[in-house]
């Protein structure tokens, strides 16, 4: 990677870490260093939208005190990360859930936070500000007309992929090692594919995730998650992140150290490969890369065959059926808001994208018939996921069927309409990532490659709470197969 005068630009966070505890670079230095990298860099990039820096040195100032003082410290002390402007929550900060212009001056509630920034600050994590993504997470891409696009490190007129794209081109640029993500459709996973990081989902329960005020949506899973350059980053922050909350009705009692399955590898292991699903229309060259990728499980030790999930649905009406489920928390989130005086539905009704009010008017008046016809689609894709792992412990196939799209100029950036000659919905319909949002399985994105100088990522899909089985195969393929070199793109460009 191109040279760097700052002592954290490129570090991981286990460096980090390291460094901090052993007193040779101080939590101050570390805030200090970070601040000027996203100063210097971050311009290029439109990836922070809120910067909380004095906010972090108060932090890491006190965080200093006990370390001097030989006093215990947590296991990310010193560690700089950034939260995401979209369903994430801290006292005091905003939240305009994904640039609504109008939601500007809000302000989280006291006392009530979500899990990453609870957790990570709570093993002296050193939080320095807020993500960049779309209008409520509904959209592959990151783009509002508030903030505008988050640029791709690895070419700045593409875009970072969403819906978490702020914080995944922070962590491609080598600004922070590690930021958090939320994913309802692949809003980890998508940006970790066009940018060359790693993001991991895990399985429905696995991360705390309080949706209030309906704890029981209708909708996809919803994850929390990390998004880092290497895989045991993604495992320590994820031995941070997990564990039991009663107010998620999913959540897990069962504790794991996810560092414990990076040296497993996969030597005997069944491995399904799907380049497709069946349904998907995906880039030659992606299908290419993928089965180029595949081969490397081969080589470690797997058994990879290609499987049939045998999905009897089209992926119009599967991602027909992701966007009412979607749309109708989102509804009442946009009523419980015109309650508060902001109407989005009227004065305010230029905030939201064209594409997203035409699923809000859509399911307005939603049906049980149709709300009923969706929910058993989820249960037969459901099924079809489940069957997969009746025969293997894994499944590869492509994170997206597209690689990176260019940055509008008008604040909504979106994918493809057609791929291979077949017409597709440009905001989800190349993001095969909601399958897992719909079953619950865990699975990760990993970098596969570069096409044409851009980046595209596998997804490890592991069988229900099999979380350190996508771990493991991760870092296998880390391994064999490094990405790290490949951020000597984002290093060398011009600021």
């Amino acid at each position: 990677m191109g040279k760097s005068h700052s002592p954290v630009h490129w570090k991981s966070a286990a460096e980090i870490v390291e460094l901090v505890k052993s007193k040779q670079i101080s939590p101050r230095e570390v805030v200090e260093s970070t601040i000027d990298l996203i100063e210097q860099r971050d311009p290029g990039l439109n990836a922070v939208v809120y910067k909380a820096y004095d906010e972090a040195r108060e932090k890491a100032a006190a965080l200093e005190r006990r370390i001097m003082q030989g006093e215990p410290v947590g296991m990310l002390a010193g560690v700089p990360t950034l939260m995401k402007d979209l369903f994430a929550a801290k006292p005091g900060w905003p939240s305009t859930l994904g640039g609504i212009r109008a939601l500007k001056d809000a302000r989280g509630a006291a006392g009530v936070w979500s899990t990453y920034p609870l957790k990570m600050s709570g093993e002296d994590s050193l939080l320095l500000g807020q993500t960049n993504s779309p209008v409520y997470g509904f959209r592959g891409t990151t783009d509002n007309t508030f903030f505008g696009p988050t640029r791709n490190p690895f070419n700045l007129d593409f875009n970072a992929g969403g819906s978490s794209g702020g914080a995944a081109a922070l962590v491609a640029d080598g600004i922070v090692p590690v930021a958090g993500g939320t994913d309802g459709g692949g809003s980890i996973r998508i940006p970790a594919a066009w940018t060359n990081t790693y993001g991991f989902q895990p399985s429905i329960g696995r991360v705390p995730f309080k949706s209030r005020p309906n704890a029981f949506h209708p909708g996809p899973y919803l994850y929390e998650g990390p998004i880092t350059r290497t895989v045991r980053d993604a495992a320590l922050a994820m031995n941070v992140l997990h564990g039991f909350d009663r107010r998620d009705p999913a959540s897990l009692r069962v504790k794991l150290d996810f560092t414990s399955a990076l040296a497993q590898g996969v030597r005997g292991k069944k491995i399904g490969l799907t380049l497709n699903y069946g349904v998907f229309p995906v880039q030659q060259e992606i299908q290419d890369l993928i089965g180029k990728a595949a081969r490397v499980f081969t080589e470690l030790g797997a058994h990879v065959e290609f499987v049939d999930l045998g999905i009897p649905y089209s992926q119009k009406q599967m991602s027909d059926a992701w966007c009412r489920m979607i749309a109708i928390p989102t509804v009442a989130s946009m009523q419980a808001l015109r309650k508060e005086g902001i109407d989005l539905y009227g004065e305010h009704r230029a905030d939201i994208p064209d594409a997203l009010m035409k699923w809000i008017d859509a399911v307005a008046d939603i049906s049980v018939q149709q709300i009923s016809a969706d929910q058993l689609l989820r249960t037969t894709v459901f099924d079809c996921m489940n069957g997969v792992f009746d025969r293997f412990d894994l499944l590869l196939a492509p994170t997206l069927a597209c690689m990176p799209v260019r940055n509008a100029t008008d604040g909504c950036t979106e994918g493809p309409s057609q791929i291979n000659g077949e017409e597709i919905d440009p905001l989800i319909g190349w993001c095969m990532t909601y399958l897992t949002n719909f079953s619950g399985h865990p699975s990760a994105s990993v970098p596969a490659g570069l096409i044409d100088g851009l980046p595209a990522g596998m997804l490890i899909i592991g069988d229900r709470q099999a979380d350190l089985d996508v771990i493991a195969a991760s870092a296998a393929f880390e391994r064999a197969s490094p990405w790290s070199q490949y951020y000597d793109i984002p290093a060398g460009r011009p600021l």
